[in-house]
């Protein structure tokens, strides 16, 4: 299932309430492993067809951003109660997550049996593979 959650920005401008936002796809901000959170309310701005260089922007900027609607592992790293996200939780459980499928499939080839989040045989597993990776 897709990782995804939406990002607005609600906020009034020349009398209007206005809640412009992006649909966030979270699989591909955590593969890209960057360490910084996208520029929400240029993003924002920029789907929305709010110009870079305005006064509405402006206002986004100092507005809060919300967050709502998560799908997929994302949804356990949601607060409803104030709408806001923990992103570098999530990133951790989506790492975790790419690892151990891919520990799976090594041991259904090499071993040629099912492996078990938590076993022993995953520990295992996932310690070599941690060691590999530092080197």
């Amino acid at each position: 299932m897709k990782n995804s959650i939406i990002v607005k920005i609600p906020f009034h401008f020349k009398g209007e309430f206005l809640e412009p936002s992006i649909a966030l796809d979270l699989d591909d901000w955590a593969q890209r492993h960057e360490e910084e959170l996208p520029d929400f309310p240029s993003a924002i701005a920029k789907a929305n067809q709010i110009g870079t260089y305005s006064y509405e922007l402006e206002v986004m900027e100092m507005s809060e951003i919300v967050f709502e609607k998560p799908t997929g592992l994302a949804v356990q790293f949601y607060s409803e109660k104030d709408s806001s996200f923990d992103f570098e939780g999530f990133k951790q459980a989506w790492l975790a997550e790419q690892s151990l499928d891919k520990l799976k499939q090594i041991a259904q080839h090499y071993l040629g049996e099912e492996l078990e989040a938590h076993s022993p045989l995953h520990q295992a597993l996932m310690a070599a593979f941690i060691a590999g990776k530092n080197g």
